[in-house]
């Protein structure tokens, strides 16, 4: 269920500035790459003060993610640490320095955006450091885990408590779309939840903003929560791709599975695009009205 994020091309509105708290700091006696034999960054200076990076919590196609602590208060933060080049294999330089670009505006766009944002339901950003080489945003710390864990520990979830997750996502998706940006990488991977029992919607790197007169051309997202005219390659406006996520979302909290599985890749584009959920006996019809956003995008 842990298909790859992918993103293809860079669209409008791209020219994304960097945040204005960002602050750049020089990687003097930081190895570039993999070569280099100083000693790696241990801490971290922020506008919230300095930080000091402890073990890795978490990690994806773009970086990593940290632990940290806030060396005066003790707080604790996690730190996404995304390069500024590409680690990926290149045929020519044209095409490396193509994707650091591509790179780095994805980058600055996801920590533009994440400042923004203030809702109960979404993972804030703390800070943003820019380095030579790296950059280093700072999230609150969601200590309750991973909803992927949590359903893999606990099965699928009571009606009542999916409810009161939905119910959260979805009020959050509202305040996203409601200030015009769209998440596109909404999957159950991308739902933390805190020790008071409340979602945490993270890993904004594909973000955009949007615009009811214009369309989105990127197709990007997570297979599993793709929604139909991403696999057609369609352009979008741009909040249907994310309720069509969130539906493959509630189906996966009460169901304990993705609705579309396919040991074919062509099969699994077919059942996707095609859009026909198959509905558990047992579920109950309080629960699937739940799912008619799977329908209606």
């Amino acid at each position: 269920m842990s298909a790859a994020t992918t993103a293809v091309g860079i669209e409008g509105p791209a020219a994304v500035q960097t945040p204005s708290a960002a602050r750049t700091q020089s990687d003097a006696g930081v190895p570039h790459g993999s070569g280099g034999s100083a000693k790696r960054r241990t801490t971290i200076d922020a506008t919230t003060g300095q930080w000091s990076l402890g073990k890795t919590i978490g990690a994806g196609s773009m970086g990593k993610v940290k632990l940290a602590k806030n060396l005066e208060t003790g707080e604790q933060c996690a730190i996404k640490i995304v390069p500024r080049q590409s680690t990926d294999e290149h045929r020519n330089d044209r095409d490396r320095e193509r994707a650091d670009h591509s790179k780095e505006i994805r980058t600055a766009r996801e920590a533009a955006i994440v400042t923004l944002l203030n809702h109960p339901y979404v993972c804030a950003m703390r800070d943003v450091v820019r380095t030579n080489y790296h950059w280093y945003m700072l999230f609150e710390y969601v200590n309750g885990g991973q909803m992927l864990d949590y359903i893999i520990s606990h099965g699928r979830l009571k009606e009542k408590q999916a409810r009161k997750f939905g119910r959260q996502i979805a009020s959050a998706l509202d305040y996203c779309h409601r200030n015009s940006i769209v998440h596109r990488d909404l999957k159950i991977e991308n739902i933390l939840i805190s020790k008071t029992g409340d979602i945490k919607i993270i890993d904004f790197g594909l973000s955009n903003l949007f615009s009811p007169r214009s369309h989105l051309k990127t197709f990007c997202g997570s297979l599993y929560f793709a929604a139909p005219e991403l696999l057609q390659a369609k352009q979008y406006t741009g909040p249907e791709v994310d309720i069509w996520s969130f539906g493959i979302v509630l189906y996966v909290l009460v169901c304990g599975k993705v609705p579309f599985d396919d040991q074919s890749m062509p099969q699994l584009h077919a059942k996707i695009k095609k859009g026909v959920v198959d509905y558990p006996t047992w579920l109950s019809p309080g629960e699937r009205p739940l799912h008619t956003c799977v329908k209606c995008t």
